[in-house]
């Protein structure tokens, strides 16, 4: 019997019935490619390559790109956005000496749409052999990363150092202007932008272009092979011109910084010398050496940074901001002489006061005023250094650091403590809540010197409708208690009353009998309390409670009337039992 038959049958149905892993179908395509080469005057040239995929079904894990220079440097982020605006992320990895990888963080976030990615690197355009010299131009070649499909409308564009010469876009064999490229030259001010659009790209090429630039457009290349020494010496003698404005405007910047310094450092020690205090900077030196300290650091810092140091640039930027710092300064308040404590009228007691402040303090509106415009300066500066170097906005930002000192050290919240003004407003709406509830009689409280009409302290004195024997007042106030940034307020109550009265064998009951200090006649004892919520609602409903338990009963006005249950038993009149009897 001829088995082998049967033994091929039950083979293909083995295979046919045996369990394989399910693989899914996947299907991407590229659909656009824009490139911005931006180079910088020493030839060093920052690349941001943008792909467009349509991702019919995912997931997408990776992207390979070939044709990247060996020496690029990579930046490892990449910014990958959905057709929808959403943000994802990726990274670059180095494959090979001519590939590099986008690799895809969240796979199952590719699965089908639109997708752009922003990939970026620098590289050396002299180093990798991108600059050759053709007579008296140079010339610049350079390619693309390899479509992995045909494209249309290839978009690149350069971002040159200005010339006198534009840049040209030339054919690779003759050297002849391509007047059939499709192209456009804008010359703006600090650089020559030149947009290249390739019609097609076929699968496995790449956007290729060469360019005829202007040597002097590169000053900063001085590399033998592009500019023998003859030429190079020539090309490096200093523009006087270009020196003698950087040099002007970096002694103006010196100077307008040493100014501000110097303007809010006296206008602070002018604030701080009726308080009885004295104005400290964060770095003890004169005021007049701490100015010219903060002047000439904060322009050598932003000279460093210009000549591309910016480790050492920020250095100085913050010394300068540490130089133009205030502390909160030092007070060494005489004691108080004489003074009568009176009520006050409120329109006399919460008067408006006098505006107090500077230009350069946030607390003041002309503070806040000079903080909003400050940003909006910063950022045109920062919008506009971008033409400059892809770092200016970074930079900017870093510089406007030294500015703060100027806005949020040496305010008026930092100075001591006017017992009258630095607690009316506060007091005042403590007022108004107090008045609302008709229990209580509250007026403004001041201490007025003898030897003058000035209220050197401030208070509210509250007592009940009804007082109980023994009340004297309970005085409403704020304590203030320095720290490192200012003087901080924090509410205080004081109970007034009589040693051995009703009022003291109440409150001799209560948690506060412990804290009785003497008051200021022989027979006054006083209760300190704190709300143990330091809010306005926190303070009121302790005021409030302290009134309701020294009210007098007895004497309550109007009377309540007893809501609750009778527990008073009947008892017959004397009377009564005896004509019983």
């Amino acid at each position: 019997m001829d088995l082998r038959p049967s033994l091929a049958l039950a083979a293909a149905l083995a295979v046919l019935l045996a369990p394989a892993r399910a693989r899914a179908w996947q299907e991407a395509h590229q659909v656009g490619d824009d490139s911005v080469v931006r180079v910088d005057p020493d030839g060093m040239a920052g690349v941001e390559h943008t792909l467009r995929w349509h991702v019919v079904r995912g997931p997408l894990k990776a992207i390979d790109l070939v044709n990247v220079d060996p020496s690029a440097t990579l930046d490892p982020d990449v910014r990958i956005t959905a057709e929808d605006g959403h943000a994802l992320s990726g990274h670059l990895v180095r494959v090979d000496d001519k590939a590099v990888r986008v690799i895809v963080d969240e796979p199952r976030a590719v699965m089908r749409g639109r997708f752009s990615f922003a990939v970026r690197w620098r590289v050396d355009l002299v180093v990798s052999h991108a600059l050759e010299r053709d007579g008296p131009t140079w010339r610049l070649t350079w390619s693309s990363p390899v479509a992995s499909e045909g494209l249309e409308a290839v978009h690149t564009e350069f971002e040159l150092p200005p010339a006198p010469d534009e840049p040209r876009p030339i054919l690779a064999d003759t050297g002849a202007v391509d007047d059939g490229a499709v192209s456009s030259i804008h010359r703006e001010p600090g650089r020559d932008v030149l947009e290249l659009v390739r019609p097609h790209v076929a699968r496995g090429e790449s956007a290729s272009f060469t360019l005829r630039i202007d040597p002097r457009s590169l000053s900063g290349v001085v590399d033998p092979r592009l500019r023998p020494p003859a030429e190079a010496r020539a090309t490096a003698e200093p523009d006087r011109v270009h020196e003698a404005l950087l040099a002007a405007s970096l002694c103006s910047l010196a100077l307008a910084f040493g100014l501000l310094v110097a303007h809010k450092g006296a206008a602070f020690e002018r604030a701080c010398r009726p308080q009885g205090a004295r104005a400290r900077a964060m770095i003890p030196l004169p005021l007049g050496a701490r100015a010219t300290l903060a002047g000439l650091a904060f322009a050598a810092g932003v000279a460093l940074e210009a000549r591309a140091a910016p480790g050492a640039g920020g250095a100085l930027v913050a010394l300068a901001t540490l130089a133009a710092a205030l502390r909160t300064p030092l007070a060494t308040r005489a004691a108080r002489g004489p003074g009568r404590w009176l009520a006050l009228r409120p329109e006399d007691a919460f008067a408006a006061a006098p505006a107090a402040g500077h230009w350069l303090d946030t607390d003041t509106r002309q503070g806040r005023l000079t903080a909003l415009l400050s940003a909006a300066l910063v950022a045109g500066l920062a919008v506009i250094s971008e033409r400059w170097s892809s770092q200016g906005p970074w930079l900017v930002a870093l510089d406007a650091v030294a500015l703060l000192p100027l806005l949020v050290t040496g305010r008026a919240a930092q100075l001591p403590p006017d017992g009258a003004r630095s607690a009316a407003s506060w007091l005042a709406r403590v007022l108004r809540r107090l008045r609302a509830n008709g229990d209580v009689r509250v007026v403004p409280w001041g201490r007025v010197i003898v030897d003058g009409s000035a209220v050197d302290e401030l208070r509210l004195l509250v007592l009940p409708r009804v007082a109980m024997p023994g009340v004297i007042g309970i005085e409403v106030g704020l304590a203030w208690t320095f720290a490192q940034t200012g003087w901080v307020g924090s509410p205080e109550i004081l109970v007034r009353i009589l040693e051995s009265s009703p009022a003291a064998t109440i409150l001799s009951r209560t948690s506060a009998a412990a804290r009785t200090t003497p008051g200021r006649r022989s027979d006054e004892r006083v209760v300190r309390l704190a709300p143990r919520c330091p809010t306005l609602d926190g303070v009121v409903a302790l005021v409030r409670g302290v009134a309701d338990l020294l009210t007098d009963r007895r004497l309550e006005l109007p009377a309540r009337t007893w809501t609750a249950a009778e527990r008073r038993l009947a008892r017959p009149a004397p009377w009564a039992a005896a004509r019983t009897c």
